[in-house]
């Protein structure tokens, strides 16, 4: 992933970093908005109809490393909506909404540019909190891992106290976008919904020595918990 130089970040560090950046008003924005159901099928750019995982408006954001913010226009939102939705129906996974009453859910998906693709997804329901973790195969439409594991109070504390950190409700401010090309790197999706509320991120290979630090901890300690070994032997 190729990154500006040192001097350029402390530039923009020192003027002012921050600021509220405001989505269009139609469609609205999954992530700073409330949840919308999925808008159908996805027709356009694919061969064959594929049902959506994401809801309308999801990927109307797009995050860079540095919380650097784009917005994407309708044609962009489609292709990323309907592309990721390929990449979770590979992993076996379908969409969060509705969200069943009483649940808390979340999911991490990681899809590099090469390599396995990933995704965590937790649950509380009551008193039972889970972990269900899938990492995809060389072939299409296979899973090297495909496993569900009980979390202890303790671990979901733990799970939530990162989700706090990386204001994955609250985040509403970003760095404006630099003129810096990243070749390279991973897309990091984050779900979420409860108490009849979705929200998703998207994000690019978030920089663990930037502003970004939380969200990629939070995805790095989703991974921790999970016990998958990577193949690429890190987050990126």
């Amino acid at each position: 992933m190729k990154t500006s130089a040192i001097a350029a970040r402390g530039l923009l560090f020192l003027l002012g970093a921050c600021a509220t950046v405001r989505p269009p008003a139609d469609p609205p924005l999954g992530f700073i908005e409330d949840g919308f159901p999925s808008s159908g099928t996805c027709r356009t750019e694919w061969p064959a109809h594929l049902p959506d995982v994401f809801p309308r408006g999801a990927f109307a954001l797009t995050l860079l490393p540095w919380l650097e913010a784009e917005f994407n226009d309708a044609r962009e939102q489609e292709i990323m909506r309907c592309w990721c939705s390929g990449m979770l129906r590979a992993l076996k996974e379908g969409p969060l909404l509705p969200l069943a009453p009483g649940v808390e859910v979340y999911r991490f998906t990681w899809i590099p540019s090469s390599r396995e693709s990933l995704v965590i997804r937790i649950e509380n329901l009551g008193p039972v909190h889970s972990l269900h973790v899938k990492v995809s195969g060389m072939e299409e439409g296979t899973l090297t891992v495909d496993r569900r594991i009980l979390l202890t109070p303790t671990q979901w504390q733990a799970v939530r106290q990162h989700l706090e950190a990386a204001r994955f409700w609250s985040m509403d401010r970003f760095f404006t976008p630099r003129s810096v090309a990243y070749l390279d790197g991973a897309r990091w999706l984050f779900e979420g919904g409860r108490e009849g509320r979705y929200r998703m991120l998207s994000i690019h290979s978030p920089d663990p020595e930037g502003p970004a630090r939380p969200i990629h901890d939070l995805g790095a300690f989703l991974v921790e918990l999970s016990g998958v070994t990577l193949a690429s032997g890190r987050l990126y």
